[in-house]
């Protein structure tokens, strides 16, 4: 799959995409591109390209869904080293920081998110649109291989449809009424009417549930276990012994590979989990939950591999520093990523996590984590745990300046550090996670707490920090407040510049430290402004 995300772009607004060589060579000129793709199976499979493509652009899951402005709403970083080191300006992530959504920059960046990912969503109905009564003799696995890229279609409309909900509209804990943002199924539609949160999410559900379905057929036989069945299978085209294709002997080519990067059967469930839990389907949440952390792949001489229980932190991070680090994505943890293999140039990476080799005297620019102001490796009983936690220790760095002494509260983010070796630096960062194990560990032992059985939920958040660490557990407390306040703490932690942190605190109405205070965040401060211009 990494072979066609490099070689496909989007060449015009809508959904007119052509590739390089290797997959197809013909004129991008609108209708008539769009005519040849869809005349093989092979142009399906670059549309579909395309559209996870357009998934990473950098006002998405690229960078401003990843690290930059959703993370700022969290109240993720801080500037106040800025007059310490003389180095003073303004960016749209301090004003996304400040809640200053109508800033004139840090609009058109929030204009932006909503035109690319409706974009994003115009694409996709454009391939579901033509590939779901297409003939299956047109694709190399037949009916297979068509239910597949259609499944993954439904799958990225509503992944994309989710994420505007929760930027552009209250969360259903607010009770709120209203239309706020149009759920778009057809192609084109050029003004499409916004309707309620409720009956959009539940859109949101039916694409998703479609998709498992589609996509069940392959990833739950042999040839998608093959490709699903650890994170080397997933990420890295490692397949396990003995899983190397189906019983009938049908091998794994290229676009059956690396499913970790494509919107599989298992990540769909886990992405059901996150939205059913958004919509207080707590029940139903926990029991797609349950499911992702109990699926198996099953391959040679009865060998069983649990797909999403590996928990490797030590292991792949513990090292003298970065360069020797051989993973700071921790992809033994990721259910789901979005890949690009030239995000470093694409996202400007170095402008905001620092270069090794850089003068680094106090990038305005750098996303340095709030670890003071936030207490994030304070735990909820006052107690630092900064010293204990692999997530300081290994996935959080100081600047080295000898102008300036930076402190140990002073941090930023490793999980985009920026190798001077390109080989090092490019598998570090072409992984933009998107749904982590970690996540769906949280939604079990919420649901526990909700039902009161506090033991079961201290448990598997005693097991996510004893994994990163942190091996004196937290008393448990018979109480839900203070549990979601653990929770937090440690999501705090998980979550540092991976885009996730924000709509945590929505979802909760939790308080967040702003300032000098703590507090819920306001109706202006959970909801980005909807543009003016919304024709799509």
């Amino acid at each position: 799959m990494k072979k066609i995300y490099t070689s496909i772009y989007l060449f015009l607004s809508l959904c007119a995409m052509t590739a390089c060589s290797g997959w197809l060579d013909i004129e991008p000129d609108g209708q008539a591109t769009n005519d040849k793709l869809t005349e093989t199976g092979d142009g399906y499979r670059t549309m579909l390209s395309g559209v996870y493509k357009a998934m990473t652009s950098a006002n998405l899951y690229g960078r401003e869904l990843q690290f930059g402005i959703v993370d700022c709403m969290s109240q993720q970083y801080t500037w106040a080293w800025q007059s310490s080191t003389g180095t003073t300006s303004n960016t749209i992530y301090q004003e996304a920081r400040a809640f200053n959504y109508y800033d004139v920059k840090l609009r058109e960046t929030i204009d932006a998110i909503w035109k690319d990912g409706y974009n994003v969503i115009a694409n996709a109905n454009n391939l579901i649109q033509n590939i779901k009564d297409e003939d299956p003799a047109k694709f190399a696995e037949g009916e297979l291989e068509r239910d597949m890229i259609l499944g993954e279609a439904y799958a990225c409309r509503a992944l994309m449809h989710f994420d505007l909900c929760r930027l552009f509209a209250p969360a259903p804990v607010e009770n709120e009424s209203g239309n706020y943002l149009p759920y778009v199924d057809t192609y084109p539609n050029i003004q499409p009417d916004a309707i309620d949160v409720k009956t959009f999410l539940n859109k949101v559900v039916d694409d998703f549930k479609e998709a498992q379905r589609l996509t069940a057929r392959v990833d739950t036989i042999a040839i998608g276990m093959s490709a699903n069945a650890s994170a080397n299978a997933r990420f890295y085209n490692q397949l396990e012994y003995g899983m190397e294709g189906s019983p009938d002997g049908m091998g794994l080519d290229d676009f059956f590979l690396e499913r970790g990067y494509r919107l599989n059967y298992y990540a769909i469930t886990a992405l059901l989990a996150r939205v059913y839990q958004y919509m207080g389907e707590d029940d139903l949440a926990f029991e797609c939950a349950d499911k992702v952390m109990k699926f198996q792949a099953k391959g040679a001489n009865g060998v069983v591999y649990d797909m999403f229980t590996q928990d490797d932190w030590y292991t792949m991070i513990v090292g003298d520093n970065n360069e020797s680090r051989t993973d700071l994505k921790i992809v033994s943890n990721l259910i789901f990523a979005l890949y690009n293999e030239d995000s470093y140039l694409d996202y400007n990476l170095g402008t905001y996590f620092l270069k090794r080799s850089e003068a680094q005297g106090g990038n305005s620019n750098w996303l340095a984590v709030d670890v003071k102001g936030q207490e994030v490796f304070m735990n909820v009983a006052g107690i630092d745990e900064k010293d204990l936690d692999y997530r300081y220790l290994y996935l959080s760095f100081k600047p080295e300046y000898s102008a300036f002494d930076y402190s140990d509260d002073y941090r930023i983010s490793a999980k985009w550090y920026c190798s001077e070796d390109e080989r090092v630096r490019t598998k570090n960062l072409q992984t933009l996670p998107v749904i982590r194990a970690t996540e769906i560990r949280y939604i079990m032992a919420e649901h526990y707490a909700r039902q009161g059985n506090f033991a079961e939920a201290y448990n598997i958040l005693n097991t996510i920090r004893s994994n990163r660490g942190v091996y004196t557990p937290l008393d448990t407390a018979n109480n839900l407040d203070r549990f979601l306040r653990d929770m937090i703490r440690d999501a705090q932690r998980e979550w540092i510049s991976e885009g996730q942190l924000f709509y945590l605190y929505k979802r909760l109405g939790a308080k967040v430290k702003i300032g000098n205070g703590e507090r819920k965040l306001n109706k202006s401060e959970y909801m980005l402004p909807i543009p003016d211009n919304q024709n799509m």
